[in-house]
């Protein structure tokens, strides 16, 4: 198994706790003001389950796949979720700089693994 598949099946038992657990009531009584936006909780829910099941498409269609590839790849796949789900925690966030650079930086390395992989596939 490679270790995009292996990460990409992470990703999906991440994305099926964070949902139920956040949204548990108990969970919200110890922690009343930890959940801010459901919204963008249940769009990282989507999206780490949604990126886990690329990751694992692509850990076991296209191979073999260059670590330069690799790397990006899971980088993006982890951080733009992550988005999400810090979004949902602090709707403030995104206003900070260095934040800002994190989605930058998450989207650019996704784009460019995606766009290396679809490059490689057709050569």
């Amino acid at each position: 198994m490679t270790i995009l598949t292996r990460i990409g099946i992470i990703e999906i038992a991440f994305s099926a706790v964070i949902l139920p657990v956040l949204l548990f009531e108990p969970a919200q009584r110890l922690f009343p003001r930890l959940l801010k936006d459901r919204k963008q909780l249940l769009q990282a829910h989507l999206d780490y389950f949604f990126m886990g099941i690329l990751l694992i498409l692509a850990g076991t269609v296209l191979q073999p796949i260059p670590i330069w590839i690799t790397i990006p790849m899971i980088i993006g796949s982890l951080g733009n979720p992550s988005v999400f789900l810090i979004n949902s925690i602090n709707p403030e966030l995104p206003q900070n700089m260095m934040y800002r650079l994190f989605i930058l930086i998450s989207c650019g390395l996704t784009a460019f693994a995606w766009g290396a992989m679809g490059v490689r596939a057709v050569m």
